[in-house]
């Protein structure tokens, strides 16, 4: 076992936590929170990637919708704006819906 492992193993049995996952998550939320640039990149990443809306993105972010097109367009990533052909909507659709 690693020492990250045996640390997380510790942390999760002296904290209280139900298991190492725990420890994790509330390590990445005060991550987070502490640094809001990693929440926007973040945001962008699950947007850019279809794992959530513009809208979802922008509200994990902290900022408006507006907002949150402009940091796309400054980062260079474009959206699609345009409709989709059924075959298309009904996969985008899926990968929400997971």
């Amino acid at each position: 076992m690693s020492g990250l492992a045996e640390d997380l193993d510790a942390i999760a049995a002296a904290g209280g936590y139900d298991d190492t996952d725990a420890v994790v998550e509330e390590a990445v939320r005060e991550l987070l929170r502490r640094r809001p640039e990693l929440r926007l990149s973040l945001a962008v990443e699950k947007y850019r990637t279809g794992t959530v809306s513009l809208n979802r993105a922008a509200e994990f972010a902290g900022v408006s919708a507006e907002a949150f097109k402009a940091e796309l367009a400054d980062r260079g990533i474009n959206r699609d704006a345009g409709f989709l052909d059924d075959s298309s909507r009904e996969d985008r659709l899926e990968t929400f819906r997971e």
